[in-house]
């Protein structure tokens, strides 16, 4: 299963929504909310399968922590920004 496309966060995309959910502990439907409300895309397999990096892993659960203490989408996505700007994803530790 080779991804199609390969956004930045998901290079190196390797978990199904199964093993998501499994590592993440947050539920499918929540991951696909939380995609649709374009706050993480996952990479696709040619037959559209979706496929999380490690960086996607990590990502879920912050924006499940985020939105389980009330923060909606629009803020979600305003903090992530401001995360991004202070420490950019080259400059992450790994």
């Amino acid at each position: 299963m080779k991804p199609v496309n390969q956004p930045r966060s998901s290079v190196a995309a390797k978990y199904t929504m199964a093993v998501t959910v499994m590592m993440t502990g947050v539920a499918a439907f929540k991951i696909r909310r939380y995609e649709k409300a374009g706050l993480c895309k996952p990479a696709r397999t040619a037959s559209r399968q979706r496929l999380y990096s490690d960086h996607d892993l990590k990502l879920i659960g912050e924006i499940n922590k985020l939105a389980e203490s009330g923060v909606n989408p629009a803020g979600i996505k305003i903090i992530l920004a401001m995360q991004n700007r202070q420490n950019p994803p080259s400059n992450r530790p790994k």
